[in-house]
């Protein structure tokens, strides 16, 4: 299973995120983190180029 599947079924829930991907919960939350930064910078860069 990939990060982006397991965060799909879990949210944002380390926890069952580190189980699923057999990770320790702080390498599944820096995963998260990236992932929400990703998302962040996308709609940045998108309220950019309406602007």
């Amino acid at each position: 299973m990939t990060f982006l599947e397991a965060y799909e079924i879990c949210g944002p829930d380390v926890e069952r995120i580190a189980l699923l991907l057999f990770v320790t919960p702080p390498e599944a939350d820096r995963l998260i983190n990236e992932a929400m930064e990703r998302r962040h910078q996308q709609r940045v860069r998108r309220s950019l180029r309406r602007a």
